[in-house]
Protein backbone atom coordinates (compact mmCIF):
# COMPACT_ATOMS: atom_id res chain seq x y z
CA UNK A 1 0.00 0.00 0.00
CA UNK A 2 3.18 2.96 0.90
CA UNK A 3 4.89 1.53 -2.32
CA UNK A 4 1.24 2.60 -4.06
CA UNK A 5 0.61 5.51 -2.59
CA UNK A 6 4.03 6.69 -2.67
CA UNK A 7 4.22 5.76 -6.58
CA UNK A 8 0.72 8.03 -6.75
CA UNK A 9 2.24 10.92 -4.75
CA UNK A 10 5.51 10.37 -7.10
CA UNK A 11 3.58 10.16 -10.17
CA UNK A 12 1.14 13.29 -9.39
CA UNK A 13 4.11 15.39 -8.75
CA UNK A 14 6.16 14.33 -12.07
CA UNK A 15 2.82 15.39 -14.02
CA UNK A 16 2.27 18.71 -11.73
CA UNK A 17 5.73 19.51 -12.87
CA UNK A 18 5.09 19.05 -16.35
CA UNK A 19 1.94 20.65 -16.38
CA UNK A 20 4.10 23.79 -14.75
CA UNK A 21 6.41 23.71 -17.17
CA UNK A 22 4.46 23.34 -20.17
CA UNK A 23 2.46 26.23 -18.52
CA UNK A 24 5.59 28.89 -18.34
CA UNK A 25 6.15 27.45 -21.84
CA UNK A 26 2.79 28.90 -22.76
CA UNK A 27 3.17 31.96 -21.00
CA UNK A 28 6.44 32.18 -22.50
CA UNK A 29 5.24 31.78 -25.96
CA UNK A 30 2.59 34.09 -25.41
CA UNK A 31 4.53 37.15 -24.20
CA UNK A 32 6.81 36.58 -27.36
CA UNK A 33 3.48 36.15 -29.81
CA UNK A 34 2.55 39.50 -28.20
CA UNK A 35 5.61 40.95 -28.37
CA UNK A 36 5.61 40.02 -32.27
CA UNK A 37 1.85 41.43 -32.57
CA UNK A 38 2.91 44.48 -31.01
CA UNK A 39 5.62 45.22 -32.98
CA UNK A 40 3.65 44.03 -36.30
CA UNK A 41 0.70 46.04 -35.56
CA UNK A 42 3.08 49.47 -35.03
CA UNK A 43 5.03 48.67 -38.63
CA UNK A 44 1.20 48.47 -39.97
CA UNK A 45 0.45 51.96 -38.99
CA UNK A 46 3.45 53.20 -39.67
CA UNK A 47 3.33 51.48 -43.27
CA UNK A 48 -0.46 53.44 -43.64
CA UNK A 49 1.08 56.36 -42.07
CA UNK A 50 3.16 56.80 -44.36
CA UNK A 51 0.77 55.53 -47.29
CA UNK A 52 -1.24 57.89 -45.97
CA UNK A 53 1.69 60.68 -46.21
CA UNK A 54 2.07 59.40 -49.46
CA UNK A 55 -1.42 59.86 -50.72
CA UNK A 56 -1.27 62.98 -49.65
CA UNK A 57 1.67 64.81 -51.15
CA UNK A 58 0.69 62.78 -54.49
CA UNK A 59 -2.78 64.91 -54.21
CA UNK A 60 -0.69 67.64 -54.08
CA UNK A 61 1.94 67.32 -56.45
CA UNK A 62 1.63 66.03 -60.19
CA UNK A 63 3.64 63.38 -62.12
CA UNK A 64 5.13 66.36 -63.79
CA UNK A 65 5.93 68.49 -61.28
CA UNK A 66 8.04 64.93 -59.98
CA UNK A 67 10.10 64.77 -63.36
CA UNK A 68 10.39 68.73 -63.21
CA UNK A 69 12.42 68.30 -59.95
CA UNK A 70 13.79 65.05 -60.83
CA UNK A 71 12.18 63.17 -58.42
CA UNK A 72 11.22 59.44 -58.31
CA UNK A 73 8.20 59.98 -55.78
CA UNK A 74 7.26 62.45 -52.97
CA UNK A 75 9.37 61.34 -50.44
CA UNK A 76 12.31 62.59 -51.74
CA UNK A 77 11.51 65.97 -51.39
CA UNK A 78 13.33 68.33 -49.02
CA UNK A 79 11.52 71.14 -47.50
CA UNK A 80 12.62 74.83 -48.93
CA UNK A 81 13.47 73.44 -52.16
CA UNK A 82 12.10 75.12 -55.13
CA UNK A 83 12.06 75.97 -58.72
CA UNK A 84 10.95 78.34 -61.60
CA UNK A 85 8.30 76.79 -63.73
CA UNK A 86 5.72 78.17 -66.06
CA UNK A 87 2.38 77.33 -64.86
CA UNK A 88 -1.37 78.37 -65.31
CA UNK A 89 -2.26 79.62 -61.81
CA UNK A 90 -6.07 79.37 -60.92
CA UNK A 91 -7.64 81.20 -58.14
CA UNK A 92 -11.17 80.14 -56.85
CA UNK A 93 -13.63 81.75 -53.66
CA UNK A 94 -16.87 83.20 -52.47
CA UNK A 95 -17.89 86.20 -52.81
CA UNK A 96 -18.41 87.90 -49.55
CA UNK A 97 -17.03 85.22 -47.59
CA UNK A 98 -16.07 87.23 -44.52
CA UNK A 99 -18.97 88.89 -44.24
CA UNK A 100 -21.27 85.04 -44.59
CA UNK A 101 -19.06 83.68 -41.84
CA UNK A 102 -19.52 86.30 -39.30
CA UNK A 103 -23.33 85.95 -39.75
CA UNK A 104 -23.01 82.09 -39.12
CA UNK A 105 -21.97 79.72 -36.16
CA UNK A 106 -18.24 78.11 -36.65
CA UNK A 107 -20.23 74.79 -37.56
CA UNK A 108 -22.35 76.10 -40.17
CA UNK A 109 -19.37 78.05 -41.78
CA UNK A 110 -17.23 74.55 -41.46
CA UNK A 111 -20.46 72.85 -43.35
CA UNK A 112 -20.81 75.45 -45.88
CA UNK A 113 -16.83 75.38 -46.89
CA UNK A 114 -16.69 71.75 -46.82
CA UNK A 115 -19.86 71.50 -49.15
CA UNK A 116 -18.15 73.92 -51.72
CA UNK A 117 -14.39 72.09 -51.80
CA UNK A 118 -16.74 69.10 -52.24
CA UNK A 119 -17.73 70.14 -55.66
CA UNK A 120 -14.92 72.36 -57.04
CA UNK A 121 -12.12 70.39 -55.76
CA UNK A 122 -13.04 67.01 -58.10
CA UNK A 123 -13.10 69.37 -61.43
CA UNK A 124 -9.21 70.57 -60.46
CA UNK A 125 -8.38 66.94 -59.89
CA UNK A 126 -9.95 65.80 -63.04
CA UNK A 127 -8.44 68.59 -65.33
CA UNK A 128 -5.11 67.24 -64.11
CA UNK A 129 -4.40 70.44 -61.72
CA UNK A 130 -2.43 70.81 -58.28
CA UNK A 131 -4.07 72.15 -55.03
CA UNK A 132 -1.72 74.25 -53.46
CA UNK A 133 -3.06 75.89 -50.93
CA UNK A 134 -7.05 76.27 -49.18
CA UNK A 135 -8.52 80.06 -47.93
CA UNK A 136 -11.50 81.01 -46.93
CA UNK A 137 -13.73 78.66 -48.82
CA UNK A 138 -11.73 78.48 -51.96
CA UNK A 139 -8.48 77.60 -52.43
CA UNK A 140 -5.68 78.08 -55.31
CA UNK A 141 -4.09 75.67 -58.05
CA UNK A 142 -1.73 75.03 -61.12
CA UNK A 143 -1.12 73.53 -63.72
CA UNK A 144 1.41 72.42 -65.74
CA UNK A 145 1.87 71.41 -69.23
CA UNK A 146 -1.85 71.81 -70.54
CA UNK A 147 -2.37 75.51 -68.91
CA UNK A 148 -5.48 75.40 -71.03
CA UNK A 149 -7.10 72.26 -68.97
CA UNK A 150 -7.44 75.34 -65.99
CA UNK A 151 -10.43 77.12 -68.00
CA UNK A 152 -11.79 73.55 -68.88
CA UNK A 153 -11.97 72.67 -64.89
CA UNK A 154 -13.30 76.24 -64.19
CA UNK A 155 -16.16 75.89 -66.28
CA UNK A 156 -16.71 72.73 -64.99
CA UNK A 157 -16.51 74.26 -61.47
CA UNK A 158 -19.53 76.46 -62.44
CA UNK A 159 -21.66 73.55 -63.83
CA UNK A 160 -21.05 71.80 -60.85
CA UNK A 161 -21.79 74.56 -58.24
CA UNK A 162 -24.98 75.39 -60.38
CA UNK A 163 -25.94 71.22 -60.02
CA UNK A 164 -25.83 72.07 -55.95
CA UNK A 165 -28.89 73.83 -55.38
CA UNK A 166 -28.17 73.34 -51.90
CA UNK A 167 -25.07 75.71 -51.70
CA UNK A 168 -26.17 79.69 -51.76
CA UNK A 169 -23.60 81.93 -52.91
CA UNK A 170 -22.02 83.88 -55.65
CA UNK A 171 -18.24 82.86 -56.50
CA UNK A 172 -15.64 83.43 -59.13
CA UNK A 173 -12.26 82.30 -60.49
CA UNK A 174 -9.04 84.09 -61.97
CA UNK A 175 -6.49 82.67 -63.81
CA UNK A 176 -3.17 83.96 -65.20
CA UNK A 177 -0.09 82.43 -66.92
CA UNK A 178 3.67 83.06 -66.21
CA UNK A 179 6.46 81.70 -65.04
CA UNK A 180 5.81 80.93 -60.81
CA UNK A 181 8.37 79.51 -57.99
CA UNK A 182 7.30 76.34 -56.86
CA UNK A 183 8.24 74.00 -53.88
CA UNK A 184 7.87 72.52 -50.59
CA UNK A 185 8.26 74.32 -47.25
CA UNK A 186 7.61 73.35 -43.78
CA UNK A 187 9.46 70.64 -41.97
CA UNK A 188 10.42 67.00 -43.11
CA UNK A 189 7.65 65.57 -40.71
CA UNK A 190 4.82 68.60 -42.51
CA UNK A 191 5.56 69.78 -45.52
CA UNK A 192 3.26 71.82 -48.08
CA UNK A 193 3.42 73.24 -51.35
CA UNK A 194 4.05 76.83 -51.88
CA UNK A 195 4.11 78.56 -55.11
CA UNK A 196 4.92 82.07 -55.05
CA UNK A 197 5.07 84.81 -58.09
CA UNK A 198 3.67 87.53 -59.65
CA UNK A 199 1.13 85.42 -61.69
CA UNK A 200 -0.11 83.81 -58.30
CA UNK A 201 -1.00 87.67 -57.54
CA UNK A 202 -2.42 88.24 -60.99
CA UNK A 203 -5.35 85.31 -60.83
CA UNK A 204 -5.73 86.45 -57.05
CA UNK A 205 -6.54 89.97 -58.17
CA UNK A 206 -8.72 88.70 -61.04
CA UNK A 207 -10.47 86.48 -58.91
CA UNK A 208 -11.47 89.31 -56.49
CA UNK A 209 -12.35 91.70 -59.47
CA UNK A 210 -14.65 89.11 -61.05
CA UNK A 211 -17.07 90.16 -58.75
CA UNK A 212 -17.27 93.40 -59.33
CA UNK A 213 -18.20 93.05 -63.03
CA UNK A 214 -20.78 90.56 -62.22
CA UNK A 215 -18.20 87.53 -64.25
CA UNK A 216 -17.44 84.42 -63.09
CA UNK A 217 -14.28 83.75 -64.95
CA UNK A 218 -11.29 85.94 -65.74
CA UNK A 219 -8.77 85.66 -67.33
CA UNK A 220 -5.44 87.23 -68.62
CA UNK A 221 -4.28 87.77 -72.17
CA UNK A 222 -1.12 85.45 -71.37
CA UNK A 223 -3.53 82.75 -70.28
CA UNK A 224 -5.85 83.43 -73.53
CA UNK A 225 -2.43 83.15 -75.67
CA UNK A 226 -2.18 79.38 -74.43
CA UNK A 227 -5.50 78.15 -75.23
CA UNK A 228 -5.61 76.69 -78.97
CA UNK A 229 -8.71 77.72 -80.69
CA UNK A 230 -9.92 80.03 -77.74
CA UNK A 231 -12.50 81.78 -79.97
CA UNK A 232 -14.11 78.72 -80.99
CA UNK A 233 -13.99 76.60 -78.31
CA UNK A 234 -15.14 79.19 -75.67
CA UNK A 235 -17.86 82.02 -75.30
CA UNK A 236 -16.23 85.39 -73.88
CA UNK A 237 -15.40 89.48 -74.76
CA UNK A 238 -12.65 91.23 -73.92
CA UNK A 239 -13.03 93.37 -71.40
CA UNK A 240 -10.30 95.70 -71.31
CA UNK A 241 -6.12 96.30 -70.14
CA UNK A 242 -5.33 96.65 -66.64
CA UNK A 243 -1.99 97.93 -65.19
CA UNK A 244 0.30 96.27 -63.24
CA UNK A 245 2.13 98.41 -61.34
CA UNK A 246 4.68 96.85 -59.71
CA UNK A 247 5.97 95.33 -62.67
CA UNK A 248 5.25 98.26 -65.01
CA UNK A 249 3.55 95.55 -67.44
CA UNK A 250 -0.33 95.94 -69.09
CA UNK A 251 -2.42 92.94 -69.38
CA UNK A 252 -5.12 92.19 -71.50
CA UNK A 253 -8.60 90.94 -69.55
CA UNK A 254 -11.04 88.45 -70.53
CA UNK A 255 -14.53 87.85 -69.43
CA UNK A 256 -15.11 83.77 -70.18
CA UNK A 257 -18.72 83.57 -69.66
CA UNK A 258 -19.56 79.38 -70.32
CA UNK A 259 -20.18 79.06 -66.81
CA UNK A 260 -22.16 81.99 -66.30
CA UNK A 261 -26.42 81.90 -65.11
CA UNK A 262 -27.67 81.46 -68.83
CA UNK A 263 -29.53 85.06 -67.97
CA UNK A 264 -25.98 86.97 -67.65
CA UNK A 265 -24.85 84.48 -70.42
CA UNK A 266 -27.40 85.84 -73.12
CA UNK A 267 -26.94 89.04 -71.84
CA UNK A 268 -23.38 89.26 -72.88
CA UNK A 269 -23.81 87.60 -75.94
CA UNK A 270 -26.27 90.06 -77.46
CA UNK A 271 -24.13 92.92 -76.51
CA UNK A 272 -20.51 91.49 -77.04
CA UNK A 273 -19.49 93.35 -80.38
CA UNK A 274 -21.04 96.51 -79.56
CA UNK A 275 -19.07 96.41 -75.72
CA UNK A 276 -15.81 95.33 -77.48
CA UNK A 277 -16.34 98.51 -79.76
CA UNK A 278 -17.02 100.70 -76.50
CA UNK A 279 -13.61 99.49 -74.83
CA UNK A 280 -11.54 100.04 -78.19
CA UNK A 281 -12.67 103.75 -78.50
CA UNK A 282 -12.01 103.59 -74.53
CA UNK A 283 -8.82 102.84 -74.93
CA UNK A 284 -8.04 105.22 -77.79
CA UNK A 285 -9.54 107.86 -75.68
CA UNK A 286 -12.46 108.59 -77.28
CA UNK A 287 -14.64 108.78 -74.55
CA UNK A 288 -17.53 110.29 -76.12
CA UNK A 289 -17.90 108.08 -78.30
CA UNK A 290 -17.36 105.29 -75.89
CA UNK A 291 -19.81 106.50 -73.73
CA UNK A 292 -22.40 106.21 -76.51
CA UNK A 293 -21.68 102.61 -76.92
CA UNK A 294 -22.04 101.78 -73.34
CA UNK A 295 -25.06 103.17 -72.86
CA UNK A 296 -26.60 101.07 -75.85
CA UNK A 297 -25.55 98.16 -74.28
CA UNK A 298 -26.94 99.37 -71.02
CA UNK A 299 -29.93 99.24 -72.38
CA UNK A 300 -30.46 96.32 -73.76
CA UNK A 301 -28.58 94.60 -70.93
CA UNK A 302 -29.09 96.30 -67.44
CA UNK A 303 -26.99 94.44 -65.17
CA UNK A 304 -23.77 94.75 -66.91
CA UNK A 305 -21.46 96.20 -64.65
CA UNK A 306 -18.63 96.37 -67.09
CA UNK A 307 -20.22 98.86 -69.04
CA UNK A 308 -21.78 100.73 -66.04
CA UNK A 309 -17.85 101.11 -65.01
CA UNK A 310 -17.10 101.92 -68.54
CA UNK A 311 -19.84 104.66 -68.29
CA UNK A 312 -18.35 106.36 -65.00
CA UNK A 313 -14.96 106.41 -66.37
CA UNK A 314 -15.97 107.94 -69.44
CA UNK A 315 -17.36 110.65 -67.91
CA UNK A 316 -14.48 111.33 -65.55
CA UNK A 317 -11.99 111.28 -68.10
CA UNK A 318 -14.00 113.48 -70.46
CA UNK A 319 -14.40 115.99 -67.40
CA UNK A 320 -10.58 115.61 -66.08
CA UNK A 321 -8.90 116.29 -69.35
CA UNK A 322 -6.40 114.44 -71.45
CA UNK A 323 -3.84 115.09 -68.19
CA UNK A 324 -5.44 112.84 -66.49
CA UNK A 325 -6.56 110.37 -68.78
CA UNK A 326 -6.38 106.60 -68.70
CA UNK A 327 -6.87 103.41 -71.04
CA UNK A 328 -7.26 101.08 -68.49
CA UNK A 329 -9.94 99.43 -66.79
CA UNK A 330 -8.04 99.13 -63.61
CA UNK A 331 -5.05 99.51 -62.02
CA UNK A 332 -3.56 96.65 -59.68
Amino acid sequence: MERYLFGLFYGSAVLAALLLASLCRIAALRRKYNHIKRAFDLSVREEEAARRKEKLYAAMLPERLLELFQKKDTKEFLAGEGRNIRAAVLSFNVEGFSQMARKRTAAEVFRFVNEVLEQAVPQVLFQEGAVERFADAGFRAFYLDTPGRALASAVSVCEAMDRAEHIHGNYSIGISYGDVMAGMVGHEERMGMLTISETTGIAEFLQELAGRYRARILISGSMRSQIPDFEKNYSSRYLGRIYLKAADLEEDLYDVYDGDPPEDKNGKRRTRLMFEKGVELFQEQRYSDARLHFIEVLKANRMDRAAKEYLYLCGRYEDCGEEDASVYLEIY
